[in-house]
């Protein structure tokens, strides 16, 4: 950094050639996540009686994949970006259950999770959607629960 506090061009292409390197890594993982996925498939259905994954590694990935939610929620806030997520499904199919385990990891004054109850009459005829636009952050608003 400068006196000024602007940064030096050594230490710009020192976080450029940084960039590059986190997103050659990323490329990496995914295509491995991918063979590790198709070997998963695989493996069960090469055993009929096997209806489940290994508890062990359920939360491995469970692990791994979180840790992967909170660098994307880094991520969103140093861009200072916005991500909405809607989980649709009938009640008791465990969209409560999915979120709780994938959030308990984040930063709360950052992911706010939004329960609706029953649609009402009104709420019926609408896009579905919509019943979550009054949820949303207004432009610059801190999302604190």
């Amino acid at each position: 950094m400068t006196a000024k506090g602007e940064p030096t061009a050594s230490s710009l292409h020192g976080r450029i050639h940084d960039e590059l390197v986190d997103s050659f890594d990323e490329e990496l993982e995914m295509e491995i996540d991918d063979d590790r996925l198709a070997k998963l498939l695989a493996d069960i259905a090469d055993h009929p009686d096997q209806k489940t994954i290994d508890r062990c590694f359920y939360f491995q990935e469970l692990l791994r994949l979180q840790c992967e939610l909170v660098k994307l929620q880094d991520w969103v806030v140093h861009q200072k970006l916005k991500v909405v997520v809607i989980f649709e499904g009938r009640d008791a199919a465990g969209k409560g259950g999915v979120i709780e385990r994938i959030t308990q990891r984040t930063n709360p004054r950052v992911c706010r999770v939004a329960a609706l109850p029953a649609p009402n009459d009104r709420e019926r005829t609408q896009l579905y959607f919509q019943r979550y636009v009054s949820h949303l952050p207004a432009g610059g608003e801190p999302v604190d629960p």
